[in-house]
């Protein structure tokens, strides 16, 4: 039986070819948590989708559990020109999709003066191509089914945004990877290529394990497809040969790629092979009496950020607090204690990992407001150390997050399976528990970031400055 090809696939190629590979060859077959599979495909759950879409009249929901009854009831409602179809089911042959609505639009077809488009329910607020391809696949089952192609595809994000893309502008990169998919499933397997994508994949570890096996180009920190092909066209084809070689070699086999970017590429595989760090600048940080760290836990399955971690180093005395919301309703007074928060400490730097936290306090912060104090506080202290690491220090690492860079310099999260989707997990858990080990879990996870990001200042400031 031929393998059904869904609108996840098309993410998880993305992500990662041999997740695809995997799915369909490993003989062990592995199941995911349906909320993971959910989580990392920027999905929403059913009671968010129905919150963004409750404006909707003519509304029907196929409700079947067995895709192919929850393909005629598509269908029938199809047949009867009902205005929106919630979570929908589209079949032809091996081709399974899922666009969370059909929405009726004026045009001709099968169906009569009518014809149906796809939508998608995102927790992002903006297109990505992964979103592009899933609304191509959609848009060739309606052709199929309806004898009429959508001119557009279409994603509603969690603040009831409509965001469209045309599919013309996308078709040919969509029939393409198409193809590929098609030659993974039949039984060729990709080229091994370590991204980040590859970390969301059940299949990390075989992956993984395969490029080190092949000392592969590919475990560089954030290398490019392109300067890999670059590297194996002139003759380096694994990180022990490129580490052994000098940047005038490097220079002269690919002199299209600029020196600097040569001699990084060189000393992350150098720092790789040795398994040691380079420091290649120094940072500047600030010398002040009190000092913030800082972190935010979300669930993105609710698009809902429900706590708000800092860690105070004063005299090296620490200390942290929380700052928690139940529910969405609870977040504008979380906010609030947390500005008031910041009011306490003007002239203190705040540390962070990474954009998340400033994307975050922009957002509460146009939602439900601040005080003038606060929001200069937070614009002239916040300060984002992986924008600090990356151009002073190489790690022997091909991901450059929170988790890897502390786990390198000692640190160590009290839960063993700590990691930020799994904190989702708990906190979905709590949600319907309300036990509070499992929310002491969740606090102690948020604890353990904020301690690891000051472990990293710390490490900077004695190493790097």
């Amino acid at each position: 039986m031929l393998s059904r090809i869904t609108e996840k696939t098309f993410y998880k190629y993305i992500k990662c070819p041999n997740w695809v590979y995997f799915d369909v060859h490993a003989i062990e077959k592995r199941v995911r948590d349906p909320l993971m599979e959910r989580l990392i495909d920027d999905g929403l759950l059913d009671e968010k989708q129905r919150e963004i879409i409750s404006d909707r009249t003519d509304i029907v929901e196929v409700t079947a559990e067995d895709p192919d009854e929850a393909f005629r009831q598509t269908l029938k409602f199809m047949g009867e020109g009902r205005q929106t179809i919630f979570h929908s089911v589209l079949i032809d042959k091996n081709f399974v999709g899922h666009p969370d609505l059909l929405e009726k639009v004026e045009g001709r077809s099968k169906l009569g003066d009518f014809y149906y488009v796809a939508v998608d329910l995102k927790r992002s607020r903006f297109l990505r191509d992964d979103y592009k391809f899933q609304g191509c696949f959609y848009a060739e089952l309606l052709e199929r089914i309806q004898g009429v192609k959508p001119l557009q595809g279409y994603i509603i994000t969690s603040d009831k945004a409509v965001l469209s893309y045309l599919i013309r502008e996308f078709e040919g990169e969509f029939t393409l990877t198409l193809s590929e998919i098609e030659k993974i499933i039949a039984g060729k397997q990709p080229v091994h290529f370590v991204t980040s994508g590859c970390k969301q994949s059940p299949w990390f570890k075989e992956c993984r394990g395969e490029s080190e096996i092949c000392d592969d180009l590919s475990l560089l920190n954030r290398v490019w497809r392109q300067e890999v092909s670059r590297l194996l066209k002139a003759g380096v084809k694994t990180i022990s040969e490129l580490s052994l070689k000098s940047l005038v070699d490097l220079e002269r086999l690919a002199p299209d790629l600029s020196s600097s970017r040569l001699e990084i590429m060189r000393d992350q595989a150098i720092a790789i092979k040795e398994r040691r760090h380079i420091l290649r600048g120094t940072v500047d940080l600030p010398t002040t009496k009190t000092e913030v760290f800082f972190d935010i836990e979300s669930d993105p399955l609710r698009d809902f950020d429900y706590l708000l971690g800092a860690l105070v180093v004063e005299n090296r005395k620490e200390s942290y607090h929380s700052f928690f919301a139940a529910t969405p309703s609870q977040e504008k007074n979380m906010w609030d204690e947390f500005v008031a928060f910041i009011e306490g400490h003007l002239d203190s730097p705040i540390y962070h990992f990474g954009q998340f936290e400033v994307e975050v306090v922009h957002r509460f912060s146009a939602r439900y407001g601040i005080s003038d104090l606060a929001r200069e506080a937070l614009e002239r202290n916040m300060i984002d150390l992986l924008e600090l690491v990356r151009p002073s220090v190489i790690f022997p690492l091909s991901f450059y997050s929170l988790k890897d860079i502390a786990a390198y310099l000692g640190f160590e999260w009290r839960a063993e399976d700590a990691s930020g989707a799994n904190s989702v997990l708990w906190f979905e858990e709590w949600l319907k528990k309300k036990n509070q080990k499992l929310l002491q879990k969740i606090l102690e996870y948020n604890e353990d970031d904020v301690r690891a990001t000051y472990h990293l200042q710390k490490w900077l400031r004695e190493n790097a400055t």
